[in-house]
């Protein structure tokens, strides 16, 4: 994607910035639950995509390339520090609450609370694959790809991620109950 100039380096990697950080961030921040943490991290991963573009060679999707770098220093940062907080803004940084009323707003701040609780129940692995798949949009072989594991892992990480979140949102129940009526 890149080529030898200069200039159009600088393009590519506004572009990727323009396209790419907005999932990128709020992967970090599904995972991380602090704001300055999950921008520090998005920042870093384009610093070193840009440090990193000349070695850069197309061998699928961009996102999947920034992606797996957003990753490894998460990892990275969990590996030194292994605490990690909850901080009141997580969400603010992406909602929109201008479009909604009132009673719209509190319904949808309620449902991002449970969620989030919900998701911190989860193993760490498939909290990471839910987040990699349904909030930044990855296919499963680029988060196989991205997390070194094989496609039936992720697949399976992603099902009983699922299941125990309908679990524990009681949703299994009522489309058991939807398929016995």
């Amino acid at each position: 994607m890149f080529d030898d100039s200069a200039k159009n380096h600088e393009q590519v990697f506004v572009q990727w910035v323009a396209q790419y950080r907005r999932p990128i961030l709020g992967y970090l921040l599904s995972l991380t639950h602090d704001a300055d943490l999950a921008e520090d991290l998005a920042q870093e991963t384009f610093c070193r995509a840009w440090t990193n573009r000349v070695q850069y060679t197309e061998q699928g999707s961009p996102q999947a390339y920034l992606f797996r770098i957003a990753d490894h220093l998460l990892v990275d940062y969990y590996r030194r520090k292994r605490e990690g907080t909850m901080d009141e803004a997580v969400w603010s940084v992406l909602e929109h609450p201008a479009a909604l009323t009132p009673q719209e707003h509190l319904e949808m701040q309620e449902d991002i609370q449970r969620l989030r609780e919900l998701m911190q129940e989860l193993t760490p692995i498939q909290a990471r694959v839910l987040s990699l798949r349904y909030y930044s949009q990855l296919k499963f072989a680029e988060i196989a790809d991205l997390i070194g594991c094989p496609l039936n892992t992720v697949l399976s990480h992603v099902h009983r991620g699922l299941k125990a979140l309908r679990r524990k949102m009681g949703l299994e129940e009522e489309n058991q109950e939807n398929q016995e009526s």
